[in-house]
This record gives structure tokens, C-alpha cells and sequence, in this order.
């Protein structure tokens, strides 16, 4: 990819990440039924501002279900900051391998996005050019985020993120989601501390995201520990 583009890998600067949390939330909604995940990836970025990776996670198969217990996502995009304003565009896909909806959907999902930051804000918004994590006619459902990073003193910032989910020809799917917390740079690791909540949710969501009677959607205090190198 990096190479159709132009870009030598001498060019690109590469870094690898490795984390650990005490539940993976993706919008909200725990991917790992309330358990801990191990998560990692690798990062190419270009001087001009053209990137390209991979991050995995391990996720709960009976959520994804008959799958492998992974997701892996692969992104490329454009990342650059014009007077004081940074853009962020690009493609990602999240793939769950050998996991189908049923019988022959699959949860592997393509989206495209945009985004702007600005000091400590940024504003994103993701589009789906297929279906929604197996959610049948579901094609251009949209996730809406803003998203803080703040910092307070030294290494410690405020972190915040809210979002919404709209769910393509399925309004019963709809979702909002919020979460607060802490980071801190201990040597390198990053450390946080968060707290979730989903609200303006509808019966079908709930049901959708209850797994062996566990509520996937329900507030909850994640910690993590994260390592870039």
C-alpha cells in the first residue's frame, strides 16, 4: 500500500503497541463479555502524512460467534495538521475471522472516515460502505464521535469521548455512549482509568448486545495499561 502510494518504508517512521484491559469497550459495549483483553499492533507513517496499520484484540467468540476470539483491523489514511486544524481521513477494516451472524452473514466491517482536531478536541465521523457488524441492510449506518484529550499536570490528562451510533434502516439499534476518565505516562506505559454508560438505548440493542444473560451495554470502570515502542 505504502509503496503504490509513493512512499519508501525509509521514509516511514514504525512503531509497535501492546496493551493489556480489563475490558475491551468498543462504542461502548464490552467485545470480551466483561473479561480482561490483550490487544496490539503495528503503525507505518509517512513525513507527508500518509499512514497504514494493524491493531488486534482479543474478543469473545460467543459474541462473534464460531470465531477465532480475535478482531483485527487493518486502516490506511491521511493524517496532517494545517495551521493549527488536523485532518484525519482514511479506511478501515474490522475483521472477525470464521465469525458469521447466522448462517451466512459475517461481522466483518468496512468503514471510511473524516475527522478534525483542534487543541484538545477532535470530531470524527465513520460511515459503513457494507453492513454494520452483521446487522442485515445496514449499509451507511454512521458513528458520530468528539472526543477530549486534555492535559491536567505533567503526564496526567483528562480524557473524555462521547458518541452515537446510527444504525442504517434498523432506528431500534440506535445508541448513544460517554466515557470519563484519567491517563497517566508512567515511564512510558500509559495508564487509565475510565468510566462508561450507554444511554438513549431501545429493547433491540439490549437484546442485540446481552450475551448468556450478561449485559454487554452496562455502565461500567475499565482500567488499562498500554506500551508504545
Amino acid at each position: 500500500l505504502m509503496m503504490a502510494a509513493g512512499i519508501s518504508v525509509a521514509q516511514a517512521e514504525v512503531t509497535g503497541n501492546l496493551g493489556l484491559t480489563s475490558d475491551y469497550r468498543f462504542r461502548g459495549v464490552s467485545q470480551t463479555q466483561k473479561s480482561p483483553a490483550v490487544q496490539g499492533g503495528i503503525d507505518f507513517t509517512s513525513a507527508s502524512g500518509f499512514y497504514a496499520g494493524n491493531w488486534n484484540s482479543s474478543v469473545t467468540s460467543e459474541m462473534y460467534t464460531g470465531g477465532a476470539g480475535v478482531e483485527s483491523d487493518l486502516y490506511a489514511g491521511f493524517k496532517k495538521e494545517f495551521n493549527g486544524i488536523t485532518v484525519d481521513v482514511g479506511s478501515l477494516n474490522y475483521i472477525y475471522p470464521r465469525a458469521k451472524n447466522g448462517t451466512t452473514t459475517d461481522f466483518n466491517t468496512h468503514e471510511v472516515y473524516g475527522g478534525i482536531g483542534f487543541g484538545p478536541f477532535t470530531a470524527k465521523l465513520s460511515q459503513s460502505l457494507g453492513n454494520y457488524f452483521g446487522t442485515a441492510d445496514s449499509k451507511g449506518s454512521r458513528y458520530y464521535e468528539l472526543n477530549l484529550n486534555q492535559p491536567l499536570v505533567e503526564k496526567l490528562s483528562v480524557v473524555a469521548h462521547v458518541g452515537r451510533t446510527v444504525v442504517a434502516n434498523n432506528k431500534t439499534l440506535d445508541y448513544s455512549d460517554v466515557n470519563v476518565g484519567l491517563s497517566y505516562d508512567l515511564d512510558g506505559y500509559v495508564v487509565s482509568g475510565r468510566v462508561y454508560k450507554n444511554t438513549n438505548k431501545g429493547s433491540a440493542f439490549e437484546a442485540a448486545n446481552t450475551v448468556n444473560g450478561q449485559r454487554l451495554y452496562r455502565d461500567a470502570v475499565v482500567f488499562s495499561v498500554a506500551k508504545t515502542f
